[in-house]
Order: C-alpha cells, then structure tokens, then sequence
C-alpha cells in the first residue's frame, strides 16, 4: 500500500475520532497539540490502525505516533516487506 493511501485512511480514522473533516486535518498536525486527541483517542486511533493495516504496533513505538507523517511511516514499517 502506498503512502498516500495510508494517509488518507489516518485522517479518516482521525475524522471519525475528532469530526474534524478531513479536508482539514494536516499531515504535520500534532494529534495532541493541533488535533486535541488524548490518551484514550490516541490508544483508539492505534487500535484502528492495528485493524485496518492488520498489523500488531509493539507498545514501544505507540509514543512515535506524534502526526500523521509518523503514523505514515511506522505503519510502512509493519506493512513493506521491504523494510522490515
């Protein structure tokens, strides 16, 4: 899966979470500062992205899910074969 498919399923699990359209959600937007997301719509967001990627986040890199552009990369991390 490419890049930008990746990002456009983020920002619409982060839509769902927030209401914020997506049209208006950055790829540099902090989820804490800029987002308002919080530790339970953080954990939620990580679990949407485990579900939609198939992939297992370790707990480890949770705290590297800072903006969409990190999210991006860690879910390439688990989902190219490539990089692992």
């Amino acid at each position: 899966m490419d890049a930008t498919a990746i990002r456009d399923q983020i920002k619409t699990h982060i839509s769902t979470i927030t209401g914020i359209p997506v049209g208006q959600i950055a790829d540099s937007a902090s989820y804490v500062e800029d987002l308002g997301l919080d530790s339970l719509s953080m954990l939620e967001l990580s679990v949407n992205l485990e579900y939609s990627f198939k992939i297992k986040l370790p707990l480890e890199r949770l705290p590297e899910l800072r903006t969409i552009d990190d999210s991006v990369r860690i879910v390439q991390d688990y989902t190219d074969p490539a990089r692992v």
